[in-house]
């Protein structure tokens, strides 16, 4: 019997010999059986010995990837940040451009008017509606990039001061297309950023007053339910938009109907708000008429 099998039966060795006495006298079955535990011991010593050495560099491994994982987060954090850098930078330097251009070209429309023929207003036309449309997408990336900075300056803020500031800033067009505005019981205080939930809710509640329906606009906001999260729906008896565009609505100057003015951003900076207050926004799939938009904000 080797040494490694004394030192592991070294316990029964000692009952062993109290009962048979001197144990090179062992009858040969008990013999038998000590082999069987011997190598037993052997085989899983070995398997457990090659298990530790396969998590040690299994750890490594981990360890390794790991490291690589956050070297690659790290460069992508640059790479987002210099590219929301970059976004905003051009957006804000081109605009002065565009709006010499635009002015000039009115200007020139305005001094040769009586020279133009209808081909030739047609073609200025174009070019002041072309320049417009590129600042307006302009203006869009810029607030895109401003509202891209994640989740900064949260505090504790009153969703019904939000709400009369959103009706203030669209008074005038309020009046002027007859819109009814209900405000379900909100709650007063809410976890977020102060002027990107004022961006949030003026966007939704302008989407639905610009594609109203013959009938007077009438738009609700309401809170669903009063969880984990809060769950809001703004709701409007507009035109809405068929299922296919639906899809696309949330994407970058994606539009739903394009014989209307705006560039698409609305809705994408909506959802860029939404994503930097840790909730989810989506469109109900199943409304027939109008449109209703569904989204989740933390509670304060």
């Amino acid at each position: 019997m080797t040494s490694v099998e004394v030192k592991y039966n070294k316990l029964l060795l000692k009952q062993i010999q109290k009962k048979f006495g001197n144990t090179d006298n062992l009858p040969p079955e008990v013999v038998e059986l000590l082999n069987t535990v011997s190598q037993t011991y052997d085989y899983y010593e070995r398997e457990r010995q090659l298990l530790e050495r396969s998590m040690d560099l299994s750890n490594d491994e981990m360890i390794e990837a790991n490291r690589k994982l956050e070297q690659q987060s790290e460069k992508l954090k640059r790479s987002n940040d210099e590219l929301k850098q970059f976004a905003f930078a051009v957006s804000h330097d081109l605009k002065e451009p565009l709006r010499t251009i635009a002015s000039y070209v009115q200007l020139i429309e305005l001094r040769l008017k009586g020279q133009f023929t209808s081909e030739t207003k047609e073609f200025m036309d174009f070019a002041v509606s072309g320049v417009k449309r590129l600042q307006s997408m302009l203006e869009g990336m810029l607030k895109y990039a401003q509202v891209s900075e994640g989740r900064k300056d949260f505090e504790s803020v009153d969703l019904n001061t939000i709400l009369k500031t959103v009706v203030d800033n669209l008074h005038p067009i309020i009046i002027e297309a007859k819109v009814e505005i209900k405000i379900d019981e909100v709650p007063e205080l809410i976890s977020g950023n102060k002027a990107q939930l004022t961006l949030l809710f003026q966007n939704l509640v302008s989407n639905s007053i610009k594609f109203r329906a013959a009938k007077a606009p009438s738009i609700e906001i309401r809170l669903l339910k009063n969880q984990r999260d809060l769950l809001f729906s703004v709701s409007d008896n507009g035109i809405g938009v068929s299922g296919t565009q639906k899809q696309n609505l949330f994407s970058m100057f994606k539009r739903g109907h394009n014989d209307y003015e705006g560039v698409g951003m609305g809705l994408t900076i909506c959802k860029k708000i939404i994503e930097n207050h840790g909730g989810v926004i989506w469109l109900d799939e199943t409304a027939q008429t109008g449109m209703t938009v569904f989204f989740t904000l933390p509670k304060a």
